[in-house]
């Protein structure tokens, strides 16, 4: 789950300054942005509002932070100020001498988007929803009575109502039911990690209000004591939905802001580059999210950039389109709106760490050294439903350190093993045919014990 466009987006969640020509995003990110306080206390997962600069380096540029604020002003955007270069340094005290003014945006947020997703899911399971992961949709059929039947790799499902809710494929899926006005294209974004050593050189999301380059904090303000900074842009639109790749161009562009932005950067603290994609659709420009005028019961829910962000009050618009459409919406009485994350060993005071390794001893051999993950965390994951190498690597962080996995691979693949009751060949790194190990070598019995172990 989330390792679609939600894995490889950035941490943000916007604060809802407004673009013209997109009334839908413009409402949606500003009410989102609002719920995300009150939703990740109750899934327990870490947010913090660290607000956002968009920086400029010459004083006529500043002309463009006034049109942005009148903007936000009239859209209820709520704090939003420009800073001039005095206060900008106390803010970002290693921040380039050239920056002249920032407008500053303190309800912009930072969340971990796959760790929201698999708490929602998480959450969802409490709450009896049924799920049908590894289900690729082959067809979706509609009887006379409105009854959808989807066809899937793992059997068929029946339906009154269908949420189009798949991202870059919708069009796929909107088309399966006979509704092919829009097509999804994808929007290539490259990013690049820096170590941790960097942690305390930036305070905000720093970001140019005419390119869109970025740097910015992954955790630093979740209480972290150390966290990575990521930087990144977003380029054009490209063909290929399945095209991640990164190149030495995209990369380039990426450090080179970041290092104008802030001169301390060396190319010395990249650790990972990856890219990821925006699913922007063809009619408009913005968001569509409405009930199908030709098939009945069918609802396209798609989003784009800012996605993460708007999607708590998309679900409310979607709450409201079912009842309009006919579905009778009855409080669930038991609802449990909480749900409680896997403890983070490391950012865990001293007397808490001792009274967790107590209770099990497992949280006291370290795995992944880089991220200081321990035994007990990957066995919580596996026991919610990790069954990959990235399936613990999102939930737990083991493998997103300086090494990349290099040290604690093998031991988590051995875990995985043990725990799920199958030969290491077995285990992949995300899907059932990213095996890691091919076969067994001469010793190969020996592995397989060690592996129970």
């Amino acid at each position: 789950m989330g390792f679609g466009v939600t894995k490889s987006t950035h941490s943000f969640i916007h604060a809802g300054l407004p673009d013209s020509g997109t009334p839908l995003t413009n409402k949606l990110v500003l009410e989102g942005n609002a719920m995300f306080d009150q939703l990740t206390s109750e899934l327990d997962v870490p947010f913090t509002r660290i607000g956002k600069l968009f920086v400029v380096m010459k004083k006529n540029e500043v002309e463009i932070l006034k049109k942005k604020k009148e903007d936000a002003d009239a859209a209820g955007v709520p704090g939003v100020r420009i800073v001039n270069s005095k206060e900008l340094r106390a803010m970002e005290p290693n921040l380039t001498k050239e920056a002249v003014a920032a407008l500053f945006t303190p309800t912009t947020g930072l969340v971990s988007p796959w760790e929201l997703v698999i708490a929602l899911s998480e959450n969802a399971m409490e709450n009896k929803v049924e799920f049908m992961l590894n289900a690729k949709v082959t067809g979706i059929s509609v009887p006379r009575d409105h009854t959808f039947v989807i066809n899937t790799t793992r059997g068929s499902v029946t339906s009154k109502f269908l949420i189009n809710a798949a991202g870059l494929f919708a069009d796929d899926i909107a088309k399966m039911v006979g509704e092919d006005d829009f097509s999804m294209v994808p929007v290539k974004q490259e990013r690049s990690i820096l170590d941790e050593r960097v942690t305390d050189l930036v305070n905000h999301l720093v970001r140019s209000p005419i390119t869109g380059d970025f740097v910015s904090p992954t955790k630093k303000e979740l209480k972290a004591k150390k966290s990575n900074v990521i930087i990144g842009y977003t380029s054009e639109k490209i063909e290929d939905k399945n095209d991640v790749s990164t190149s030495r161009e995209g990369f380039q562009r990426v450090f080179n802001f970041a290092k104008r932005m802030f001169p301390a950067f060396s190319t010395k603290d990249i650790i990972t580059s990856f890219a990821g994609l925006v699913p922007l659709n063809t009619r408009t420009n913005d968001y569509i999210i409405e009930a199908s005028k030709k098939v009945p019961g069918f609802i396209n829910a798609i989003l784009g950039g800012s996605g993460v962000g708007a999607s708590p009050a998309m679900a409310k618009l979607i709450a409201e389109i079912l009842a309009d459409c006919g579905l009778k919406l009855v409080p669930k009485q038991d609802f449990n709106p909480y749900r409680k994350g896997i403890p983070d060993f490391r950012e865990l005071p001293d007397d808490q760490k001792e009274a967790l390794i107590t209770e099990n001893p497992q949280y006291a051999h370290v795995v992944c050294r880089c991220e200081t993950v321990t035994e007990g965390e990957i066995v919580e994951a596996i026991r919610r439903g990790a069954r990959t190498l990235d399936g613990i690597k999102f939930r737990t962080k083991a493998g997103m350190g300086r090494c990349q996995g290099g040290f604690c691979t093998p031991r988590v693949v051995q875990i995985l093993a043990r725990e799920l009751g199958v030969p290491v060949t077995k285990i992949t790194k995300r899907e059932d045919n990213s095996q890691l190990l091919l076969f067994k070598n001469k010793g190969g019995e020996r592995q397989n014990e060690i592996a129970r172990s």
